[in-house]
């Protein structure tokens, strides 16, 4: 397994929205992820902070095959987060 606070340090990206998501994720499901959910996510780590932004928030298609049900998990799981607890 990858060294979560490595992860947890990548996660941080200086845009507020997705330091929320990635964290939020990072924290809540990835350790219950898949070893192939696991290794996309770190390549989506990889990506630039505009194409992450766009994919996450902004409902855009990521260009990279295969990322969609990755995506949903983290929007999904971010939905269902209590009011209030994402961010903090």
């Amino acid at each position: 397994m990858r060294s979560f606070e490595k992860l947890r340090w990548r996660c941080r990206r200086g845009v507020v929205e997705l330091d929320i998501l990635l964290l939020h994720f990072l924290e809540n499901g990835y350790l219950q992820a898949s070893d192939d959910e696991q290794a996309q996510f770190v390549e989506l780590l990889a990506w630039e902070d505009d194409e992450l932004l766009a994919v996450l928030v902004g409902g855009k298609a990521p260009e990279t095959e295969g990322f969609d049900v990755l995506i949903g998990k983290i929007g999904n799981l971010a939905a269902a987060a209590e009011p209030g607890s994402l961010g903090n």
